[in-house]
């Protein structure tokens, strides 16, 4: 095999450059960014308005001679920096009593009997609750149907008490209001007869 007899000059190692470490960046930024955050709230400040005092005088004024004692000046009363002191003592606000609430007014109702078995003939809805929120009674709504009974929901406004939502089903006759009464009792769900004209 032929050897390669050129003279190689040894390459110089390089020397590996020290690095800056990152702490050391990171403080070097961090302290460059406060400096200038700094010069900018210096000039971003509002200027103060500094009172010019003027240097006391040094005429000192002889007492006269033929008095006894000198009189002595008050000083004036420092003028108030803020006028609030003054202006809040005289406005008087006349607060409302509250006037008492008077009871709801009587929302006409079915005649409901809420126990025992129906007596009479005649056609009955069951009420099986009333809610002021939609989602309250649709969740009625949804448990009943899993019982196996159908349910509507009615949207009443009361004067005076706001929007209800009832749950009720029906019309139905006397012998299946009963029916229905006990299957929703072994349920855990209370509910109303109420009686409909004519």
């Amino acid at each position: 095999m032929p050897r390669d007899y050129k003279s190689r000059a040894n390459s110089p190692r390089r020397k590996p450059k020290r690095q800056v470490p990152g702490w050391v960046w990171f403080l070097s930024g961090l302290l460059v960014g406060l400096f200038f955050s700094g010069l900018a709230w210096l000039k971003l400040l509002p200027s103060e308005e500094r009172l010019v005092v003027p240097p006391p005088q040094a005429k000192v004024s002889a007492p006269p001679v033929g008095k006894g004692r000198p009189e002595k000046k008050e000083p004036a009363a420092p003028r108030p920096r803020f006028d609030f002191y003054t202006i809040l003592p005289e406005m008087e606000v006349v607060v409302p009593e509250p006037e008492p609430e008077a009871p709801p007014p009587r929302v006409k109702r079915g005649k409901i009997k809420k126990e025992g078995p129906v007596a009479s003939g005649g056609r009955y809805m069951l009420q099986m609750g009333s809610f002021r929120r939609y989602s309250d009674a649709d969740r009625l709504k949804a448990s009943l149907a899993l019982v196996g009974i159908r349910a509507d929901i009615q949207k009443v406004r009361v004067s005076g008490s706001g929007t209800f939502h009832r749950v009720r089903s029906g019309p139905y006759t006397e012998a299946k209001v009963n029916q229905l009464r006990r299957k929703l009792k072994q349920n855990g769900i209370d509910s109303l007869v109420i009686k409909l004209k004519g």
